[in-house]
């Protein structure tokens, strides 16, 4: 297809324009290698009864799921210092409790499973757990079992599924009973100053974290998983 067009510069002279459409052949290749790295973000796929709303961001061979935790399950080892209850991950000896972390609202944790479809099921690539500003800057929190980039070592479980509902379910479930221990750790004085509980007649009341500026005691941290996630 050819259309001429007449246009007028601003010096006042005229100009003819040729202009040539021609329709190219786009087959699902060329369409795939143009759209590899594009993501579509889909929010409240998911609403699970114990963790709330799951978004996801879908990418050409990949969906990541986002959770938006309020609290985090800390099956370790405590002990009791001046009235705090505190971890002690590389103790063999303190009392061992399945504590709930209560995050306050300052502090967005997002945790993530990685998801592929292969061979006619849905495979668990990795599960991400991340600490948020309000800026969605991200951030190691002092927890062992997490990798530089927050990658999680939560055991060997099942990694293959028939639907991403049933992979983020399972993610969600390992990371609930999994216990704490000292691989990776860093610095247990950092863990003690963030995670602290208050002793009750009935429970474990979550204790302010100990400094007024949480990010001073986790690592930043910048990555690919960590630029998708949806808060």
């Amino acid at each position: 297809m050819e259309t001429t067009e007449i246009i007028i510069r601003e010096n006042g002279t005229l100009t003819e324009r040729v202009i040539r459409e021609r329709d190219l052949a786009t087959g699902p290749t060329v369409l795939d290698a143009l759209t590899e790295g594009v993501t579509r973000e889909l929010r409240s796929v998911l609403s699970l009864p114990e963790w709330g709303l799951v978004h996801a961001s879908v990418g050409l061979h990949d969906t990541l799921w986002t959770v938006a935790l309020g609290k985090i399950p800390l099956h370790a080892r405590f002990r009791l210092v001046e009235g705090v209850l505190v971890p002690a991950f590389a103790s063999a000896t303190d009392l061992e409790l399945p504590l709930v972390w209560h995050a306050p609202k300052e502090v967005r944790l997002a945790f993530v499973i990685r998801s592929k479809f292969e061979n006619e099921c849905v495979r668990i690539a990795g599960n991400w757990l991340f600490a948020c500003d309000q800026d969605q800057r991200g951030y190691r929190l002092p927890l062992p079992n997490l990798h530089d980039d927050c990658l999680i070592c939560t055991g060997n479980f099942d990694d293959r599924y028939a639907s991403g509902a049933e992979c983020v379910a399972a993610c969600l479930e390992q990371f609930r009973k999994s216990k704490w221990n000292s691989d990776l750790m860093r610095t247990v004085e950092r863990s003690q100053q963030f995670f602290r509980f208050q002793p009750t007649n009935e429970s474990f009341e979550t204790l302010p974290i100990a400094v007024a500026d949480w990010t001073t005691l986790c690592d930043k941290v910048s990555t690919d998983i960590m630029e998708r996630v949806i808060l």
